[in-house]
């Protein structure tokens, strides 16, 4: 949304070769709150870039470029504030693909958490965690519900915003997509066996590929026989309740008991685009209001993910506060309430600071890979309980 009392402040206060000598004298000349995170600080540059443009000398800003005319920068309503970062670093990928490898093979074939991974919107621990919420809650002392209720909201908003963009890219002729069920099998050729180190033996080569329709038949009926011995009917539950790693194994012995050679399945994008994509990507780059660096857009989209996340943490917490009834703590609350406990968990003190650990986490790019660590701590502790 355009600022126009910001923008008559830049008109007024600055000029092209100025010399602000440091961040809080700029938020003086601009009327603007001074920032104390670098997420907030890389947001209100963005907001800045679209009046103006600088160079930075050490903490000085030297005033390169005022605009004749704002560039406006796109809708921020809800998902749409990843919208341009996620656009532009998807034909980043296209085109990265486009120049290494033979012009008749101009095709995409990533899981859905391989490429919010490759966008940087979460981290490399994001995956593994997903499926293993009870034994991080314990390793980073987090109530496991916080973890399970952060990847049912936030992993379906990630999902629908990558899908948005395909979809405007697919509007303007540039890629043909679909999402797909990918099944990953065991190569049955000798010659393709892989030494696994853990094992210390060969083993044979995983293959990556579409299911067959066949393959899809018997994942839908197994998916609903294990769901219906599990007691469940609806998928969401059972993540929600910490089972799908459980469910999915499940399924998978089924299916391998009754002929087939699956390991296991999931869900990925198959993109295949038009050498245009090159075009776009230059296109799009004088409408991006941070640096054209691959790295600076990356991190500016997760530093943009972690502030939205934490606003609406905050919001959900707010809300249950002014919902909780008075009366509840004084009474014991059915454990099937799902929507009381909810309320109460959101409403807790810890709610706030114990979702900002799940976002350093699995989202924050700074963070080191916590896999191993992970495992390693629940091993001593399901040590120490034998013991």
């Amino acid at each position: 949304m355009q600022d126009n009392k910001l923008f008559e402040l830049v008109k007024n206060n600055l000029y092209v070769g100025l010399i602000v000598k440091n961040y809080k004298l700029m938020c003086h000349l601009l009327q603007q709150e001074q920032k104390k995170s670098g997420q907030g600080k890389s947001y209100q540059f963005d907001q800045w870039k679209q009046y103006f443009n600088w160079e930075k000398q050490g903490n000085k800003f030297i005033i390169t470029e005022i605009y004749e005319e704002p560039i406006l920068k796109p809708d921020l309503k809800g998902n749409s504030i990843y919208n341009v970062y996620i656009e532009k670093l998807i034909l980043d990928l296209l085109v990265q693909k486009y120049q290494s490898d033979d012009e008749f093979n101009k095709r995409i074939y990533l899981s859905r958490d391989q490429m919010l991974e490759s966008l940087n919107m979460v981290n490399r621990n994001y995956h593994f965690i997903k499926y293993n919420a009870n034994d991080t809650a314990n390793f980073i002392k987090v109530d496991s519900a916080n973890i399970k209720e952060f990847y049912d909201i936030n992993n379906r908003n990630f999902n629908d915003a990558v899908e948005r963009a395909l979809k405007r890219l697919s509007s303007k002729f540039l890629v043909n997509w679909q999402l797909v069920q990918t099944v990953a099998v065991n190569t049955e050729k000798e010659e393709e066996e892989i030494y696994n180190w853990k094992k210390e033996e060969f083993v044979p080569k995983e293959i990556h590929r579409d299911a067959t329709t066949e393959e899809r038949e018997l994942i839908i009926l197994y998916e609903s026989i294990v769901a219906e011995e599990m007691g469940f009917d609806k998928k969401q539950n059972i993540f929600l309740c910490g089972k799908w790693l459980e469910f999915t194994r499940n399924v998978c012995n089924r299916l391998q008991e009754n002929g087939t050679n699956i390991l296991y399945y999931y869900k990925s994008y198959d993109i295949v685009f038009h050498k245009k994509v090159i075009q776009e990507l230059d296109k799009i780059n004088q409408y991006l209001l941070i640096s054209e660096e691959r790295k600076d857009t990356k991190n500016t989209l997760n530093n943009v993910v972690v502030e939205q996340i934490e606003k609406n943490t905050k919001t959900r917490h707010d809300k249950a506060k002014d919902k909780l009834p008075p009366v509840l703590g004084q009474r014991r609350v059915n454990k099937w309430d799902y929507e009381q406990l909810g309320l109460i968990r959101r409403s807790d003190n810890n709610y706030i600071p114990e979702t900002n650990k799940i976002i350093d986490t699995v989202i924050n790019h700074k963070t080191k890979i916590l896999v191993d660590d992970i495992i390693k701590h629940n091993r001593k502790q399901v040590e120490k309980l034998n013991k």
